[in-house]
């Protein structure tokens, strides 16, 4: 992924010339609707090199129209349809944070408990020993708790939890809640520390007091979907046909998640998440108004406007973006004239994304591969999506 404006430059003029291209031409929709918006999209996807797609509008509060097109594998070829399977990326966190403010909804824990306390043993900054770190510091990205070298060698070669915490490299050296750092391994974490409070897995929470009540076909545990379509994904530049994430190779070395191991699942929440389009839409409705789809509350109002609530600026200044508990704000009348909630996945080629209006509009789009443009820290190709799925809110 091009990190940088000088990059994401290069990016865009290399793009078009040695990008890889479109291997689709035909875009299918199912769902009545209103506006058609297969003409604007089919250009948008085709524009940003799209590989396969699955587009999931919001109208209204209600799950409305799925557009998909291209292919969630090139070989074999296997084309994407509404019920294909995606790996969410970061988008994970979103879904990860709702977890959690489900849990405090039902009393079962508060977001300003010390991990400390769900740990069992003291966690510590050790540049600022005194100072507790909250569970909701994990899921703002402000706990001081950064992605160390040891961590992505964990990647090769899997170390525990205690490790990582027990190496110097893992905290930023100054105080928890002062600075936003993204942290896949706080995510992670954050997992670990739910399934050390609650003895269960990440799968087995999430699928009691999320997927189950929000009729969401979503899953951490990958080989529950033996026998369903999930989709590869590619890098678009430089062009590869062989895929960066291999759903195949990845789902024959999967193992059942039914037990809580919570020293080694710190890669499930930061990105594991492989669910459909109309699955996400589903777990993204209670940020509308704090309800699940059959109207009942789902959010307190409290755990709802902290999720809501930014706490920091993204650093990136181009696009006016913040951050609160795994949920992004966009608040810039250059893409959208209005705020709106979210988060995007980026990860092996893929650019995910999910936006929702205050007003019960919004979309999910999923893919195979696309281009990794963005403009600060938004992705070029959600900014177009963005413009054509809410251009009536």
């Amino acid at each position: 992924m091009p990190v940088g404006t000088r990059k994401n430059r290069l990016y865009g003029l290399a793009l078009p010339i040695i990008g890889r291209r479109c291997r689709w031409n035909t875009l299918q929709k199912s769902g009545e609707t209103p506006v058609d918006l297969s003409i604007p999209l089919r250009r948008v996807l085709k524009h940003h090199h799209v590989v396969g797609s699955c587009v999931q509008l919001l109208r209204n509060d209600h799950v409305s129209e799925c557009y998909s097109a291209g292919f969630a594998s090139l070989s074999p070829s296997v084309p994407v349809d509404e019920n294909t399977y995606f790996r969410t990326a970061s988008v994970a966190k979103m879904v990860l944070a709702l977890l959690v403010m489900r849990l405090q909804t039902l009393g079962l824990l508060n977001v300003q408990e010390d991990i400390s306390a769900f740990w069992g043993a003291l966690i510590r900054n050790p540049h600022s020993p005194e100072t507790p770190i909250p569970l909701s510091s994990l899921l703002s990205h402000t706990s001081g708790i950064v992605d160390s070298p040891l961590y992505f060698r964990s990647f090769l070669n899997p170390v525990s939890v205690n490790e990582i915490l027990a190496d110097a490299g893992c905290f930023a050296p100054r105080k928890p809640l002062k600075v936003f750092e993204y942290s896949n391994f706080a995510a992670g974490l954050c997992g670990c520390l739910l399934e050390k409070r609650f003895d269960l897995s990440l799968e087995a929470l999430a699928r009691r007091h999320l997927f189950v009540p929000l009729y969401a076909h979503a899953t951490f545990d990958l080989s529950t979907l033996a026998g369903k379509t999930v989709a590869d994904d590619y890098r678009v530049l430089p062009a590869s046909h062989t895929p960066a994430f291999s759903a195949h190779a990845r789902l024959a070395a999967s193992a059942p998640l039914g037990t809580p191991d919570p020293q080694t699942h710190y890669m499930l929440a930061s990105g594991s998440l492989f669910l459909t389009a109309e699955a996400l839409l589903n777990l993204s409705l209670p940020l509308i108004d704090g309800r699940s789809p059959d109207g009942k509350i789902f959010l307190s109002p409290t755990s709802l406007r902290q999720m809501k609530t930014p706490l920091s600026n993204w650093p990136e200044p181009d696009v006016r973006m913040r951050h609160g508990m795994g949920l992004l704000e966009l608040d810039d009348p250059a893409v959208f004239p209005g705020r709106l909630y979210g988060h995007q996945g980026f990860a092996y080629g893929a650019v995910n994304g999910v936006f929702i209006t205050g007003n019960g509009n919004g979309f999910v789009s999923l893919n195979s591969g696309a281009s990794e443009q963005r403009v600060g820290h938004l992705s070029c190709l959600n900014r177009d999506l963005i413009r054509v799925c809410l251009a009536g809110d």
